[in-house]
C-alpha cells in the first residue's frame, strides 16, 4: 500500500509542477531591432496623468501570463518633484519604461523633466512581480532612439544598477549587444526588482525595453487538477481492494 501510495503521490508531484518556458513581456512596440519574436507587448492599466505625452501614472500595471501583475513604479529622490515622479511611455518613440516627474497645476499635470530616459543617479524603476520570479535577462533601449545606437549606444563600458527585494544594488553592464538582451549567468530570484543609474561604470541614460522571466513555482493548469484527481481516486481504490 506504501509504494502504492509513494508512487501515485510522486506522479501528482510531477504533473502539479510543470516545466515553464520562460515569458518575454516587453513595455515597446518598436520595431526598429530584432526583439525575440516570441514576445508579448505589455498593455498599461492605470490611471493616466499625462495623455497628450503618451502613458505615465505614479504606478503602471501590467498582466503577465505568468506571474500574475506586474506593478511598476518609478521615483526620483533627487527632483524638485520627487513627489510626484512617474513612470513613462515615450509617446514619440515607444522607447520603453523611464522616469519622468511634474506637478499639477489647475487640475493638469505638468512635466518639467526634458529627459524620459532613466538619466539620472537619484531616479530609479521598480518592477514587483506578483509572484516570485527568475529573472533571465534585461532589455534595454537608449536614449537616443537612432536604428544605429539601438544597437551600439550602450556597451561593455556602460552599466546599470539592480536591487533585488531591497538588497544591496549590485552593478551590471549592458554588454556587446547595444543593451538587447543582458542576460544573467544566473538567473535572479526575486519579487521587486529596483533599477538605478550606473555608479562605477560609464553612465548611460536608458529606458527599460522588456524583461525575460520564469515563475520559481508553476502554477497548475485546469488539466493538470483532473489528472490530480484521477491519481488521488486510484490510490482510495487501490486501499479499498487491500482492506477488502
Amino acid at each position: 500500500m506504501k509504494n502504492i501510495v509513494a508512487g501515485a503521490l510522486g506522479a501528482l508531484t510531477v504533473l502539479a509542477a510543470p516545466l515553464a518556458s520562460a515569458e518575454n513581456l516587453f513595455f515597446t512596440n518598436s520595431n526598429v531591432v530584432n526583439l525575440p519574436v516570441d514576445r508579448s507587448n505589455g498593455t498599461a492599466s492605470s490611471a493616466n496623468a499625462c495623455v497628450k505625452d503618451g502613458v505615465c501614472s505614479e504606478s503602471l500595471s501590467f498582466n503577465t501570463a505568468s506571474a500574475g501583475v506586474l506593478t511598476v513604479t518609478a521615483a526620483d529622490k533627487g527632483g524638485s518633484h520627487h513627489d510626484s515622479a512617474l513612470v513613462y511611455q515615450s509617446k514619440d518613440k515607444n522607447a520603453g519604461l523611464g522616469v519622468v516627474s511634474g506637478y499639477e497645476k489647475k487640475g493638469s499635470f505638468v512635466i518639467d523633466d526634458g529627459n524620459y530616459s532613466l538619466d539620472s543617479k537619484t531616479e530609479t524603476l521598480t518592477l514587483s512581480f506578483g509572484a516570485s520570479v527568475s529573472l533571465a535577462a534585461l532589455y534595454f533601449f537608449p536614449d537616443d532612439r537612432s536604428t544605429h545606437a539601438a544597437t551600439h549606444e550602450l556597451d561593455k563600458f556602460d552599466g546599470f544598477t539592480l536591487s533585488i527585494d531591497g538588497g544591496k544594488a549590485v552593478e551590471y553592464s549592458f554588454g556587446t549587444l547595444g543593451g538587447q538582451g543582458v542576460s544573467f549567468a544566473t538567473p535572479l530570484i526575486g519579487t521587486t526588482f529596483t533599477l538605478g543609474y550606473a555608479k562605477s561604470l560609464s553612465a548611460e541614460d536608458y529606458y527599460l525595453a522588456g524583461a525575460a522571466f520564469t515563475p520559481t513555482t508553476p502554477v497548475p493548469e485546469a488539466g493538470t487538477f483532473g489528472l490530480m484527481a484521477l491519481g488521488l481516486g486510484a490510490v482510495a481504490l487501490a486501499a479499498r481492494r487491500r482492506r477488502a
